[in-house]
């Protein structure tokens, strides 16, 4: 539950801290509460190995030279936030889990302008949601359905991306929520993320 997320150390004052939040939906968690590095790292090792104690009236920084620190707080906060088991393999693209939560919000906006169901309707089902090319992380569907309830048909070309995110899927025990389909080669392409 996004409940958990402890308040941000930093002062807030700063330019960049306000950027990110004029960037932020207004209904995203980490647009007030930026995620507390200290807070996550008395909770995950692994993160901490990454965590630089912060100065005298100032939080925790992150140090970003080491390759795998974005990896590290990718976990921390899908697990502590969201409950979310995640793997990434070397090698792939890390989703940052603050503005891939704005994707998500967007579209439900979006997703919000159908009209509503008359009284004698019954309400529509959670959206099912096509990502294409989901990537190893399987970012959108995990989020998206821990976050929204949604449920997902994520597609991928890389048959390597494909397994890790299935895996991701099933470390979450989400597979009846979540499809994760190998779509074959036919040229080159990225990943998402």
């Amino acid at each position: 539950s996004m409940a958990a997320v402890a308040p941000h150390a930093a002062p807030h004052g700063t330019h960049l801290a306000q950027r990110s939040a004029r960037l932020m939906h207004p209904r995203n968690p980490y647009k007030d509460q930026p995620p507390d590095f200290a807070a996550l790292a008395r909770f995950d090792p692994d993160f901490a190995r990454h965590v630089r104690p912060g100065r005298p009236g100032g939080g925790a920084s992150l140090d970003w030279s080491a390759p795998d620190a974005a990896v590290a707080l990718t976990r921390a906060l899908l697990w502590q936030h969201f409950g979310l088991r995640w793997r990434l393999p070397a090698g792939h693209l890390c989703p940052p889990v603050p503005s891939r939560i704005n994707y998500l919000l967007w579209l439900e906006d979006l997703l919000r302008l159908r009209p509503s169901p008359r009284a004698d309707e019954q309400a529509p089902p959670p959206p099912l949601v096509l990502d294409i090319g989901t990537g190893a992380s399987a970012i959108y569907p995990l989020l998206g359905s821990a976050l929204l309830g949604w449920r997902f048909i994520a597609s991928e070309i890389d048959e390597a991306a494909a397994e890790a995110a299935r895996a991701n899927v099933a470390l979450n025990g989400l597979d009846d929520e979540i499809c994760v389909r190998f779509t074959g080669g036919g040229g080159g392409g990225g990943e998402g993320g």
